[in-house]
């Protein structure tokens, strides 16, 4: 590695020394932040274990064979990407070892016996990651919020240096799409990548997005986790999540949260404690969701505020929509549809929460309406 890049994501730290004359001098050193993932991707470090299979038989193999295979040098270049390799299971040694040979992760990968066989193999790949393991069940599966919105959470829930943030959010992206390109191949359906269900999540929600303002105002979002009809397509939800809800209710200065997934959707404990301790829930009515008008139900017997939203063209609900208002946002979810419904949705977000105890509240106009 270059010397330019030897010396990325570093901080000068202020030591303080005794001088020759016993006097204190102060000076600084250079200290590299801690990384917990590898410098390569997947698709990447898959050469190591390839070089090996393809040309020499499978069989452990000098690291000086390897490099001279793979046309690299025994430099920094070199060990970063056999210890990529190493992380994510597919091989076992490094340049500073005797030998480097294919693990066992890198045998099911390299020699699998069926398409899903292969499959598990790079899925399994990703989760030997712990730092990848975390933030992928942490999130359950969902697409991860922009960068921008995500940086505070990595810091405080998963220890990533701010330095090190950006590099880690285009590993883990890289590597999802590439878990997915191998999917596509094998025709295999299934789009999640199992973890053991002995794994228990950290915390009752999901945090989206943190306040531009550092406040700490909490929006949580009820919205269907799946679509229920042919009128929206698979993972339109989550789109709906990422790319509308999350930036208005950042720009509204608001940390938006929302539920993690539950296989069955069942309303948990959690939940409704979530439903309760928000300042202010967002609820998409789109679809109709039951387990979402379920949600929106608690909230308004608690007696606190609610933001409305919904896809245009959903039909109204009951009589409920001729007492609260609600935002209709453009179902296209185009670039120009977006930057319109963005700055409009967090003005509804935030003309909600100002009104809030202004207002009578929606239980006390659903009493009068008995």
């Amino acid at each position: 590695m270059a010397e330019e890049e030897q010396s990325k994501n570093v901080y000068m730290e202020e030591v303080v020394a005794e001088g020759a004359d016993n006097q204190k001098v102060k000076s600084t050193r250079k200290i590299k932040p801690k990384r917990e993932f590898p410098q390569h991707s997947i698709e990447e470090s898959k050469a190591v274990l390839e070089v090996i299979k393809e040309k020499n038989a499978g069989n452990p193999w000098a690291p000086s064979e390897v490099a001279t295979a793979l046309e690299m040098g025994k430099g920094n270049n070199f060990f970063y990407l056999t210890a990529s390799s190493r992380d994510y299971g597919l091989t076992v040694g490094t340049r500073d070892t005797p030998k480097i040979e294919i693990g066992e992760i890198g045998q099911r990968f390299a020699y699998p016996k069926t398409p899903e066989e292969e499959f598990e193999a790079v899925k399994e790949a990703f989760l030997n990651v712990v730092l990848f393991k975390k933030v992928y069940e942490y999130y359950q599966g969902q697409n991860l919020p922009e960068i921008q919105y995500l940086k505070n959470t990595l810091k405080t829930e998963f220890g990533v240096d701010e330095t090190l943030q950006d590099e880690f959010y285009e590993l883990y992206q890289k590597n999802l799409k590439y878990i997915n390109k191998i999917k596509s191949k094998t025709g295999v359906s299934d789009t999640d990548i199992s973890v053991k269900p002995e794994t228990k999540m950290a915390g009752s929600s999901i945090v989206l997005g943190e306040s531009q303002n550092a406040g700490s105002l909490v929006a949580f979002v009820a919205m269907p986790f799946t679509e229920k009809t042919s009128n929206y397509p698979e993972g339109y939800f989550d789109e709906v999540l990422k790319h509308l809800i999350t930036p208005a209710a950042v720009r509204a200065n608001f940390n938006a949260k929302t539920a993690k997934k539950s296989g069955s959707e069942v309303i948990q404990s959690t939940i409704v404690n979530d439903l309760d301790a928000a300042d202010l829930v967002i609820v998409d009515l789109t679809e109709h969701n039951p387990n979402v008008l379920f949600e929106l139900g608690m909230r308004i017997a608690f007696n606190k505020p609610v933001c409305l939203i919904r896809a245009k063209g959903t039909a109204p609900i009951f009589d409920i929509d001729h007492m609260l208002r609600v935002y209709d946002y453009n179902p296209c979810l185009w670039p120009s549809t977006l930057e319109q419904d963005i700055p409009a949705l967090t003005e509804h977000i935030a003309e909600t929460w100002k009104n809030n105890g202004k207002e009578r509240s929606y239980l006390s106009l659903l009493r009068e309406n008995k």
